[in-house]
């Protein structure tokens, strides 16, 4: 009797963990298909060349930025804020699930008007609109959950420096920054997690 109450209990489990692979697999799938969706769309067409100057830091800067790139607040994330105390440009934080994101920039992203804009477009553009949820799940299982993230909105700050005007020095150092803490160990075809 035991044999057989272990035995349904290990083809429970086991029918339970191909039904999770299987809703993990779609949900995986869809998120690819979305992010697909998203580089299919054109980029800015308008061409907005900053000031020279360095901004301010502060919060009409951030402010200034955002409508001088035209970078749009999604819906699940609150307006970005100053944080004099962050060490990295940006930080997008879930401080819980059903509650907005909160998108801070610290000083570092101050650096140049481009540097700014591209920074807040990594974190409202691109890390806004990934599913956290995925991000985890993938680093779980071994896939390349943050690093994937964190590439995907590099990348994003690259293929948009006309947009941005960034220097080569400011392109050269967001390459760096990617490649030195976010390496792609010779990993291809993984899925997005983008939403």
């Amino acid at each position: 009797m035991k044999t057989l109450v272990v035995s349904k209990s290990i083809v429970r489990i086991s029918v339970l963990s191909l039904v999770f692979a299987s809703i993990g697999s779609i949900f995986i799938a869809r998120q690819d298909l979305d992010l697909r969706e998203q580089f299919a769309k054109p980029l800015h067409s308008e061409t907005v060349v900053p000031p020279s100057s360095k901004p301010p830091m502060t919060q009409e800067s951030i402010n200034m930025a955002l409508e001088m790139f035209d970078i749009q607040i999604p819906k699940n994330a609150d307006k970005p804020t100053l944080d004099m105390k962050l060490e990295d440009r940006g930080l997008t934080t879930l401080n819980g699930w059903g509650k907005k994101l909160e998108v801070t920039v610290g000083p570092a992203a101050f650096t140049s008007w481009a540097v700014l804009g591209s920074t807040l477009a990594h974190e409202l553009e691109i890390h806004c609109n990934q599913n956290f949820a995925v991000i985890r799940l993938k680093d779980m299982i071994g896939m390349d959950g943050t690093n994937g993230a964190e590439r995907e909105a590099y990348m994003h700050e690259l293929s948009n420096s006309e947009r941005f005007h960034l220097k080569d020095g400011d392109q050269a150092s967001i390459r760096s920054t990617m490649e030195f803490f976010y390496p792609t160990q010779g990993k291809s075809g993984s899925f997005s997690a983008r939403k």
